[in-house]
């Protein structure tokens, strides 16, 4: 993860548009189309988490919300519009929850903007067949990358008081190293 936030972002985009084009067909016959689209769509949310965290305890944190989040919004009989609506929400607590902080106001504001505009444009590319909705997931993803290019957003930085005591200890130890 040493390439910059802004580049990885815009790597997951097209990352996740083929995970949804690939795995839409190979999990469609155990549980349908639509809960496949669903189910990978949170799964995106929570790879994210995973691939933009500035650091692995930030990654568990996120990857925690969004699985037991996610799970529940999964379990909820919504349409396909409604269901990225809230894994758009819940990307956003996460990203500006967990991974990364700013002013709240301006956290807010952020969040909405992107996830607004890419929640809108992915509904402008949207389609009924599974090429056209890996479209519309990499134009929502796309938008996302513009969170890293605004800038005034710090990461989070790991409490030590909350670290392994071992996690201490080496880092301790390294920087004596060093």
């Amino acid at each position: 993860m040493s390439a910059r936030p802004f580049v990885r972002s815009l790597a997951f985009a097209a990352v996740a548009a083929a995970a949804l084009l690939v795995g839409t067909p190979l999990l469609a016959p155990l549980c349908g189309e639509r809960a496949a689209v669903r189910f990978l769509i949170l799964a995106g949310v929570v790879a994210y988490a995973v691939v933009m965290a500035p650091s692995r305890g930030r990654a568990a944190r996120a990857a925690a919300l969004a699985v037991g989040l996610g799970a529940l919004w999964l379990a909820l009989p919504l349409g396909l519009a409604a269901h990225a609506l809230g894994a758009a929400a819940l990307l956003g607590v996460c990203r500006s929850g967990v991974l990364y902080r700013s002013r709240p106001a301006r956290a807010v504001l952020l969040e909405t903007l992107l996830l607004g505009a890419g929640v809108a444009l992915a509904a402008f590319l949207a389609g009924g067949s599974p090429p056209r909705l890996a479209l519309a997931c990499w134009g929502f993803w796309l938008v996302q990358s513009g969170y890293f290019a605004v800038g005034g957003v710090a990461a989070r930085s790991d409490d030590a008081a909350s670290e392994d005591p071992f996690e201490r200890a080496r880092t301790r130890i390294l920087g004596l190293l060093e």
